[in-house]
């Protein structure tokens, strides 16, 4: 049987409206799922555009929030300010847990841990993102410093997040909006371990591709998601997505490759996209366009808030769970 329909005039307005904008993000998740650092901290942060445009910036393990008010003048005044903004951001277990300073003379310390665990992200929020006014303050040094999410509850998803640096520069500034934040500007050595089963990757592609799509009229019903690591630095990802525009379904099927140089340059190839269902072949043909400029395309891997912090390498493998180990520093 063949369907023969037109679709009103607003339905189509909104379909290009948001094939379009959503052309960018579609790459960029392509990308995101090929090497899981979508999860790499929370959706909320983020700051200004590198001279050198990466394909990520490394805003989710960089930024810590502080309360509002005036910046902490002593070790008591730091751990009180980091823990009033993690109880404000994420609804946490026991809050008398989640810092730890010891050591040092303020503003030095030998141990600043941030442990994040068993801590929920809220659910279905898009806030404003923070931007650092890149005007320092005052500066903490760590000897070793540590944030810890064993797990991270993210939209009924567990994520396992761990940093680790050793002798850390933290800068106390200000996002754009006057707010207090704390900035992880420069490292010896550091490492960020990740790990997720591909069902709660899926869930957390799920949550940001429902909060991606609403502005536009079109429900995400349901996602799937396939990740096969040829090499530790070679990775492919297959995403299926099912949606409905109005009460009329839409399957759309993502697949990209992501090769990672020594330098740790990320090129991405074999980005295609297939459409199913009543309107996938009609949204597909709108994407391809903007999605074939992303093909070939190579860019840094990850920049930093700083220049003295660089990443050095990364490990990707796939089993029951997709693991993702860095390393970074000066």
């Amino acid at each position: 049987m063949r369907y023969r329909f037109h679709l009103p005039l607003r339905v189509s307005a909104a379909i290009g409206r948001g094939t379009r904008s959503a052309t960018p993000w579609v790459a960029r998740t392509a990308l995101s799922i090929a090497i899981c650092w979508a999860a790499g901290g929370p959706r909320n942060a983020a700051f200004a555009a590198p001279v050198t445009k990466a394909w990520f910036d490394a805003r989710g393990v960089c930024i810590f929030p502080l309360s509002p008010g005036a910046l902490p003048t002593s070790r008591e005044e730091l751990n009180d300010s980091l823990v009033d903004a993690w109880r404000d951001a994420l609804t946490l277990p026991d809050p008398t847990r989640v810092v730890l300073i010891q050591g040092g003379r303020y503003p030095a310390v030998d141990t600043l841990r941030i442990d994040l665990s068993d801590a929920k992200l809220p659910s279905n929020t898009n806030k404003e993102k923070v931007r650092p006014d890149g005007k320092p303050r005052g500066r903490l040094g760590v000897a070793r410093f540590e944030l810890v999410g064993q797990p991270l509850l993210c939209d009924d998803a567990k994520l396992n997040v761990s940093l680790s640096a050793d002798r850390v520069r933290l800068d106390l500034e200000h996002d754009k909006t006057g707010r207090p934040i704390l900035l992880l500007a420069d490292a010896q050595a550091g490492t960020l371990k990740f790990d997720a089963t591909p069902h709660d990757l899926e869930r957390v592609v799920l949550s940001s591709a429902r909060i991606a799509a609403a502005p536009y009229g079109v429900s995400i019903v349901s996602t799937n998601l396939k990740i096969n690591a040829k090499t530790t630095h070679s990775v492919t990802a297959v995403l299926h997505v099912a949606t409905r525009v109005g009460f009329i379904p839409a399957g759309m099927t993502f697949k990209a490759h992501v090769d990672i140089d020594d330098a740790m340059n990320a090129k991405l190839t074999d980005l295609k996209i297939d459409g199913d269902d009543i309107l996938g072949p009609l949204i597909v043909g709108l994407l391809r366009p903007g999605l074939a400029k992303f093909e070939g395309k190579t860019r840094p891997l990850i920049s930093f808030p700083s220049r003295d912090m660089h990443l050095h390498d990364v490990q990707i493998t796939v089993d029951d769970k997709v693991h993702l180990n860095a390393a970074f520093g000066n």
